[in-house]
C-alpha cells in the first residue's frame, strides 16, 4: 500500500526580499496564507491530507495561524519549517543574505530551531514532529538537534539534485545527488531521524528508478551533468525519451510527466509518494512560480490529476507525513 503525502512549506509571501541595512528582517507579508482557506477546502474537498511546515513568523501570525488551527482540526499535520533568517535570535548574518542553518554557531542554530519550534507548539497546541529545512539545508548536526527538541521525521532531501551552487552567506546548498538510488521511496533512518525524501524518479522507455541499478545509474547522469559527456548523455536520454528524471512538484514539469511518474512510482510498489510545493505558489502574485491567477490554477490542476491518477492505478492512501512514516514500519536502521 502506497502512501500519499502532501508537504506544503509554509511561509510568508516575501521571504526572499533581502533586508533592509541595520534591521534583522524585511516587513513580512502573508496574503497567502491568510488565504489558505482556498487550500484547505480544496484538500477537504478532494479527501487528501496536508501536511504544514511552517515557519516561525507564520506560526505568529493570528490570522495565519487560525486558518492552520481549521486543517489540524480536520486530520492535518503541523510541522516545522526554519528559515533562519527570519527566525530569532536575529544576528548580523540575517541582514546580509539567506544563510544556510549550518552557517551559524552551534548556539545561535540551535536557539532559532527552538524558537521555531516554540511558536508552532504555542499556536497549534502541540510540538511538531515533522520538519523540512529553509533552503534544504540539512546536515548531522542539524538532524541532531531536531531529536533533541523531539521531532522524528525529516523531509529535507530531494534525491538526484544539487543545490551547491545556491550561495548563502558564505557556503552553497547541500548535494543530493548520491541519494538517487532504488531506496528513494521508502522511509529510510538517517541517523535519529526517519528521512522522507521528496519523491524524484524518472520515466521514459528505460525503466523506473524503482528498477534497480540502470535506472539509477542513468539518473544519476542526469543529474550530474558533470563534464561534455556527461552532459551529452544527459541530453541524449531525455530528449530521446529514454530517460528524464521528474520532481513530483506542481508547474514544475508538465502534467502528463508528473501523472506518470507519479502512477509510476505507486505501481513499483513506493511505500510513500511525497509531493511538495510552497503555500505562497497557491496564491496570485506571491510567488515567482505562480504570478498569475492562471499560475495558481494550473497548481490545482495539477495536484488534482495527480491524486486522481493514482486513485484511479489503486492502492494509494493519503496520509499525513507523520502516519504515513507510523503505518508503513520502515526498515530497520541501517
Amino acid at each position: 500500500m502506497t502512501s500519499l503525502v502532501i508537504t506544503i512549506d509554509t511561509e510568508p509571501d516575501n521571504q526572499w526580499t533581502m533586508p533592509v541595512a541595520g534591521r534583522p528582517q524585511p516587513d513580512l507579508a502573508f496574503a497567502n496564507t491568510r488565504g489558505l482557506g482556498r487550500l484547505i477546502d480544496f484538500f477537504q474537498k478532494l479527501d487528501v491530507k496536508a501536511t504544514w511546515l511552517t515557519s516561525w513568523s507564520v506560526a505568529r501570525d493570528a490570522e495565519s495561524a487560525r486558518l492552520l488551527r481549521r486543517a489540524a482540526a480536520s486530520g492535518d499535520e503541523i510541522g516545522g519549517h526554519l528559515h533562519a533568517w527570519e527566525t530569532p535570535p536575529f544576528t548580523p548574518a540575517d541582514a546580509q543574505a539567506h544563510p544556510y542553518i549550518y552557517e551559524y554557531d552551534a548556539e545561535t542554530r540551535m536557539a532559532k530551531l527552538r524558537n521555531v519550534t516554540s511558536a508552532i507548539a504555542d499556536a497549534f497546541g502541540a510540538a511538531p514532529v515533522s520538519y523540512r529545512a529553509g533552503r534544504w539545508g540539512i546536515d548531522d548536526r542539524e538532524r541532531d538537534n531536531l531529536a533533541e527538541l523531539g521531532y522524528t521525521i525529516d523531509t529535507s532531501v530531494v534525491p538526484g539534485h544539487s543545490f551547491a551552487t545556491s550561495r548563502g552567506l558564505l557556503r552553497g546548498g547541500p548535494d543530493f545527488r548520491r541519494h538517487l538510488k532504488s531506496e528513494i521511496d521508502k522511509p529510510y533512518r538517517s541517523g535519529p531521524l526517519w528521512e522522507v525524501p521528496v519523491s524524484v524518479t524518472t520515466i521514459g522507455l528505460l525503466p523506473s528508478l524503482g528498477a534497480g541499478g540502470l535506472a539509477a545509474y542513468l539518473g544519476r547522469t542526469l543529474s550530474y551533468g558533470n563534464g561534455l559527456v556527461s552532459r551529452a548523455a544527459a541530453k541524449g536520454l531525455r530528449e530521446t525519451g529514454l530517460c528524464r528524471m521528474v520532481w513530483i512538484r506542481p508547474l514544475v514539469h508538465p502534467r502528463s510527466d508528473l501523472v506518470r511518474a507519479a502512477v509510476s512510482m505507486a505501481r513499483g510498489g513506493a511505500d510513500v509518494i511525497n509531493i511538495m510545493f510552497h503555500s505562497s505558489e497557491a496564491f496570485a502574485g506571491a510567488s515567482p512560480r505562480s504570478r498569475t491567477e492562471e499560475n495558481v490554477s494550473r497548481l490545482y490542476d495539477d495536484l488534482s490529476g495527480i491524486v486522481r491518477a493514482l486513485r484511479d492505478s489503486g492502492g494509494v492512501t493519503p496520509l499525513t507525513l507523520r502516519d504515513a512514516v507510523v503505518r508503513h514500519e520502515p526498515p530497520p536502521q541501517r
